[in-house]
């Protein structure tokens, strides 16, 4: 939840004023919900400013995003080379992207969720397509940590694919 301490100008105000008359009027079966707000602004309640932005999440810093998107990047290449190596489908279960703790790593699910699901990339590490879920159920970022240190030094050496050596090297980090 952002700083519950919210300053705004005029201007700002006057804005989202105007945006939420727009809102009542183009959503009625939420209108209520938008004067609501609307009154709080006109009228300088700062006390209800927090519940304007309470739905709106603490961003997410780029350093963080990248560490996700590496790591999904590692996993696609581990998927393509064991499909690659996999013909009789032996290993494909073994190496499978479990994704992130709800709890304790749901800003890197959440994202990782965005990611995958809403923009639709890297489809290939979904399991499920009807129920995409990427929660783990247990912490996995420590471990993502030390497998990303191992793929980075072994993708200096591997052409387009890993070799399952490299692959059980970057898994058993």
């Amino acid at each position: 939840m952002p700083n519950s301490n919210i300053e705004m100008t005029d201007i700002e105000r006057l804005s989202l004023i105007n945006q939420f008359l727009i809102l009542e009027k183009l959503c009625p079966e939420e209108a209520d919900y938008y004067e609501k707000n609307r009154i709080a602004l006109e009228q300088g309640y700062k006390a209800h400013y927090k519940t304007i932005f309470e739905h709106l999440w603490d961003e997410m810093s780029e350093e963080s995003t990248k560490e996700v998107l590496d790591i999904l990047e590692m996993h696609r290449a581990i998927t393509w080379s064991v499909a690659d190596l996999d013909k009789n489908n032996e290993l494909k279960s073994k190496y499978v992207f479990r994704g992130f703790d709800g709890n304790e790593e749901s800003e890197q699910l959440s994202y990782c969720h965005y990611f995958i699901v809403n923009l639709e990339r890297y489809q290939e590490l979904v399991q499920n397509p009807e129920y995409p879920d990427f929660n783990s159920h247990c912490n996995m970022l420590s471990k993502y940590r030390r497998m990303l240190a191992v793929w980075k030094e072994e993708k200096e050496q591997y052409e387009l694919r890993l070799t399952l050596e490299q692959i059980e090297k970057i898994w058993s980090a």
